[in-house]
C-alpha cells in the first residue's frame, strides 16, 4: 500500500513538474521582439543590430499602411533559422510590425516540426497562447495567437496540396509606440 502511495506521488509531482516546466508565466505585456521595441526607427533599429540588419528595395502594404526595407538575418528561433522583415509605419517611419519567415525551403513536413519548436519556444517565453485553432479540412493548418496590450504574436502554418506556409508575426498595436 505505501508503495503505491509512493508510485502515485511520484507520477502526480512529476506530471506537475512537467506542466509547470511547459509554459512561463505569462508576462503583463510585450513590447517588441528582443531588442526591437514598437517605435524604433529604422536608424535606431541599425545602431541595435549593425551588420545583421540587411537594406532591400522598399516594399509596400499601402492597406496596412506598412513598409519594409530592413531585414534581419541570422536569427534561431525554436532552434530553427529565419530571417525578419521589419515593417514601418508610412506616416510614422517607426517599427509597428516584425515578420519572421523560415530561412530554408521545406521538404517533407519540416516546417509542421519547426512550427511545433517555434510554439514551445513561445510558450516558454510568453505562456499558453490566447487562443488556438487547427484544423485538417481541405488542408492541414494550425494557429496560434498570444494577445497583450502593446502586441499581438501570431503563429500560422499552412500545408495545401504539398505547398507549406509557416509565418510569425509580431504586431504592435501603437499603444507604446515612441
Amino acid at each position: 500500500m505505501i508503495r503505491v502511495s509512493v508510485q502515485v506521488l511520484l507520477i502526480a509531482f512529476l506530471f506537475i513538474y512537467a506542466e509547470g516546466a511547459s509554459a512561463a508565466q505569462k508576462p503583463q505585456d510585450v513590447n517588441g521582439w528582443e531588442k526591437l521595441k514598437w517605435g524604433m526607427t529604422g536608424d535606431e533599429i541599425k545602431a541595435a543590430f549593425g551588420k545583421d540588419i540587411k537594406v532591400h528595395k522598399p516594399r509596400e502594404d499601402a492597406g496596412e499602411g506598412v513598409y519594409s526595407e530592413l531585414e534581419l538575418t541570422g536569427l534561431t528561433i525554436g532552434g530553427e533559422p529565419f530571417r525578419a522583415s521589419l515593417w514601418m509605419g508610412i506616416g510614422t517611419k517607426k517599427l509597428s510590425k516584425i515578420v519572421f519567415v523560415p530561412k530554408v525551403e521545406p521538404e517533407g513536413f519540416a516546417w509542421a516540426e519547426t512550427f511545433i519548436k517555434v510554439e514551445e519556444d513561445l510558450i516558454s517565453k510568453y505562456g499558453d497562447p490566447s487562443t488556438e485553432e487547427t484544423s485538417n479540412d481541405p488542408g492541414t493548418s494550425a494557429e496560434r495567437k498570444w494577445v497583450f496590450p502593446s502586441t499581438v504574436i501570431e503563429l500560422s502554418y499552412m500545408r495545401i496540396e504539398g505547398t507549406e506556409l509557416l509565418l510569425l508575426i509580431f504586431s504592435g498595436n501603437g499603444k507604446t509606440a515612441k
